[in-house]
């Protein structure tokens, strides 16, 4: 018991580290190897795979690399499927998604030139690396879960507007956290933090480079486990 609480404590402060600094691909690619090495070291023959449904809100905001650009926060839905591998002796596990995303942006220049608002339609594919911290008897009840993993975005349409061009995918790193009730329900928030850019603003500017803008969103999910 006291091995499972610690190695929940230590993927707590990892997701707080991937927070608080710039992921690069170098990191990501050691992050991927010690989870590729911690899975291979479980017991396979008890994992239990599950599938499910998913739905909830995300509340999105644009990171551009230049303050010329003011954005609003806007709200939106996401809603799909999701599969859950996990090893319920060392509470590890990985899930994957595949979920339709509506996003929103309000954007403007500061001298008010341009006022855009978009609306964003995704293909969106977390894959997640999952640790629940499992108690006897208290886990029929509610497992606590913390996961972290990349999320692939695929565009939906074409929403370009004016000086304002999205691009086609975008890779973002999700950090979160939940609890699963009853072994069938999961809620979960999680942050998004922008790898790639997901606009470019190719109006006029001083040094004619365009404006680079990334996506980092909230989002709130719940799903029912069959």
């Amino acid at each position: 018991m006291s091995k499972k609480l610690l190695f929940f404590v230590f993927f707590v402060l990892l997701c707080h580290k991937l927070t608080n600094r710039i992921i690069t691909m170098r990191r990501i690619t050691q992050i991927a190897l010690i989870v590729a090495i911690a899975i291979a070291a479980t017991p396979l023959a008890h994992a239990q795979v599950r599938f499910g449904v998913k739905g909830g809100i995300t509340l999105n905001e644009l990171k551009w690399d230049k303050d010329i650009i003011s954005k609003d926060n806007r709200a939106g839905f996401t809603a799909g499927l999701m599969m859950e591998i996990g090893m319920p002796v060392v509470g590890l596990g990985i899930d994957a998604s595949v979920l339709f995303a509506h996003r929103q942006d309000d954007m403007f220049l500061e001298d008010e030139t341009q006022r855009i608002k978009l609306k964003r339609n995704y293909l969106d594919i977390p894959v997640n690396v999952k640790y629940k911290l499992q108690i006897p008897v208290l886990s029929k009840i509610i497992s606590p879960f913390v996961a972290t993993g990349p999320n692939f975005a695929l565009m939906l349409g074409d929403t370009d507007k004016g000086d304002f061009k999205t691009r086609k995918w975008n890779i973002s790193w999700n950090v979160g956290f939940g609890a699963e009730l009853f072994r069938k329900v999961q809620i979960h928030a999680s942050y998004g933090i922008g790898l790639t850019k997901a606009f470019e603003y190719i109006g006029k500017q001083v040094d004619s480079t365009p404006i680079k803008g990334k996506d980092k969103l909230w989002t709130i999910t719940a799903a029912y486990m069959f």
